[in-house]
């Protein structure tokens, strides 16, 4: 990228589209592969991600969180909640104040994940929501 910048900078053109295309592409797939050896490694680790997916679909498009990563999400957790319901392998649920906890055995493996209530998360009003008069 250095000799990108410095082409681009002596304005040739041609020859910073070229150090471009020859730039080295770089993939994840071995820090993956690495980390998770096996599907039931991912599995494990698959409930703090969910929990964000389904955060992530309730936010409002605003700020960094834009239109289409929160259609993104709510994608995403409506495909993961359609598997569990195909595949029957809910087991618990439980409302708190927080949201609904689901659990679900895949694979022999428990994954809990929480989906926050949906209440509107525009900010308003006083403390509590309460107006003041």
């Amino acid at each position: 990228m250095k000799k990108v910048r410095k082409a681009v900078s002596r304005g040739d053109k041609s020859l910073a589209e070229k150090r471009e295309a020859l730039a080295p592409q770089y993939t994840l797939e071995h820090l993956v592969r690495e980390r998770y050896p096996r599907f039931g490694d991912a599995l494990g680790d698959l409930d703090d991600a969910l929990s964000l997916v389904h955060l992530f679909a309730t936010l409002p498009a605003e700020g960094p969180v834009d239109a289409e990563r929160t259609e993104r999400c709510r994608r995403l957790g409506l495909e993961w909640q359609y598997y569990v319901a195909r595949s029957h392998c809910l087991s618990k649920v439980f409302v708190s104040v927080k949201g609904v906890y689901f659990q679900a055995e895949v694979q022999g493996q428990p994954i809990t994940w929480i989906v926050p209530h949906s209440f509107t998360q525009v900010g308003g009003g006083g403390e509590g929501g309460r107006e003041e008069r």
